[in-house]
C-alpha cells in the first residue's frame, strides 16, 4: 500500500441535503473516525436534513469503520447517492454497495478483495477474532454478489485471486456500481497517478496523468509501428517490449565496447613490441583512440620504430668500430641525452664505450660539462 493519507470525514448542509466527503485511510486510528462523524451526520439529521450525496477517495482500510460509516449514512432518511473520486479501494467500495446509487469517474482506479484482518491473542481470542473476520467476509460476498447479479461463488472465485481491479468503465460494466459520472475531468494528475500506482495498481489499469496523456497516447501509437506490434498491442505490451529491446541494445554495446577494448589493446601491443612506443605512452594512447579510433590508430601505424644502438653494434662486431661509431651517430642525429636514457638506455651505454666523442657531445648538451670516463 502507498503512505497513508489521513482520514477526513466532512458532512455540510446543501439545503436538505447533505455534501459528504471520504477520503484518505478509513481507519480508526486516524485523525478522524467512523465514530466522530456519526455525531456529524446526527446534527444534520435533527436540523432536518434528509438526502445525502457522498464522495469518495478511499484506499480502502478497517472493514469494521467502514461498516460504522455505513451505518452512521444510513439514518438519513433520504436518498443517498454518491461517486467515486480517484481511488475507490478495499473497504471503501462496501460503502459505495451500501449507497442507493453510487457512480464513478472514467479515471476512477475500483479495487476490491477478500477482507483482511488481524487475528492475534490467546486462542480464545483468536477464534473470536477468526469468527468476527469469517462474519465480515460473508457479509462483503453477500453484498458484492446482491450489487453484481454474481453469484457468492462467482465473488469467491474472483477475489480468491488477489486483488481485483478495475476502471471505472470495467466497474460498471461488471456490476459493481451503477454508472460513470459525467464530468469534465478525464485525467489525473501525476501526483495522484503514483499514489494510485503504489498501491499495486497494474500499469493496464493505472489512469493517465494528465500532463503526460496526450504524448504517451501518440508516443505509444508511434512505437507500435516502430515495433511492427498490432494496433491492439496494449501500453504496458509497447513498454515491455521497448524494455527488451533496450536490454538487448545494452548488451550488444557492451559487447562492442569489449571488442574496441581488445582492438586498442593489440594495436598497443604490437606497437610497444615494434619499439614505437613504449610502455610509459600507453595510458595516453588509450585516451586518444577513446576519442578518436580512427585517427589514433593512423598515427600509431605512421610512427617509426626506435633505433637500437647496441644492436646496431653488436651486428658491426669489433671488426669496424669505425663502422659502429657511423651507425651510431646516424641513430642519434636528432636525439638528445634525455630521450637516449628514458627510451635506449643499454644503446646509451653502448655509446659511451664505442663512441665517447658522441657520447661526450650528448652529456655536455643535457649536463653543461663533460662527462669523466672511468679509467
Amino acid at each position: 500500500m502507498s503512505k497513508r493519507r489521513p482520514l477526513v470525514l466532512t458532512a455540510q448542509r446543501n439545503g436538505r441535503r447533505a455534501d459528504v466527503r471520504i477520503e484518505g485511510m478509513i481507519a480508526s486510528y486516524e485523525q478522524a473516525n467512523a465514530r466522530e462523524f456519526e455525531a456529524q451526520v446526527s446534527q444534520l439529521v435533527a436540523a432536518g436534513v434528509t438526502d445525502a450525496h457522498v464522495y469518495i477517495d478511499s484506499e480502502g482500510g478497517s472493514v469494521l469503520e467502514a461498516k460504522r460509516l455505513v451505518n452512521a449514512l444510513r439514518k438519513f432518511s433520504g436518498r443517498i447517492t454518491g461517486e467515486g473520486g480517484p481511488a475507490v479501494m478495499s473497504a471503501a467500495t462496501y460503502v459505495g454497495l451500501k449507497l442507493d446509487e453510487f457512480k464513478l469517474s472514467r479515471t476512477t482506479s475500483y479495487m476490491f478483495h477478500k477482507p483482511k484482518g488481524r487475528v492475534e491473542g490467546n486462542e480464545d481470542e483468536v477464534e473470536a477474532d477468526l469468527k468476527g473476520l469469517r462474519d465480515i467476509t460473508k457479509e462483503y460476498r453477500t453484498a458484492y454478489a446482491k450489487k453484481t447479479g454474481k453469484s457468492e461463488d462467482e465473488i469467491e472465485q474472483l477475489w480468491s485471486k488477489g486483488d481485483r481491479w478495475y476502471t471505472g468503465e470495467e466497474a460498471v460494466a461488471e456490476g459493481f456500481v451503477d454508472g460513470l459520472v459525467e464530468d469534465e475531468q478525464d485525467e489525473l494528475d501525476e501526483e495522484t497517478v503514483m499514489r494510485i500506482a503504489a498501491c499495486g495498481c497494474p500499469a493496464n489499469k493505472l489512469p493517465k496523468a494528465a500532463s503526460a496523456t496526450t504524448q504517451s497516447t501518440m508516443d505509444i501509437k508511434a512505437l507500435r509501428t516502430v515495433f511492427g506490434m498490432p494496433e491492439t498491442a496494449t501500453e504496458a505490451e509497447v513498454i515491455a517490449r521497448a524494455n527488451d529491446l533496450k536490454q538487448a541494445n545494452d548488451r550488444h554495446v557492451a559487447a562492442a565496447a569489449e571488442l574496441r577494448k581488445n582492438e586498442v589493446k593489440s594495436i598497443l601491443d604490437k606497437a610497444i613490441a615494434e619499439r614505437k612506443l613504449t610502455e610509459a605512452h600507453r595510458a595516453s594512447y588509450e585516451s586518444k583512440f577513446t576519442a578518436a579510433f580512427d585517427a589514433t590508430k593512423a598515427e600509431v601505424e605512421a610512427l617509426s620504430p626506435a633505433p637500437n644502438v647496441a644492436a646496431e653494434v653488436a651486428a658491426g662486431g669489433a671488426a669496424d668500430a669505425s663502422g659502429a661509431a657511423a651507425a651510431t651517430a646516424q641513430a642519434r642525429k636528432d636525439k638528445d641525452y634525455a630521450w637516449w636514457a628514458k627510451n635506449d638506455p643499454k644503446g646509451l651505454q653502448e655509446m659511451m664505450t664505442k663512441d665517447k666523442a658522441g657520447f661526450t657531445a650528448l652529456f655536455q648538451a643535457h649536463y653543461g660539462k663533460a662527462p669523466v670516463f672511468p679509467a
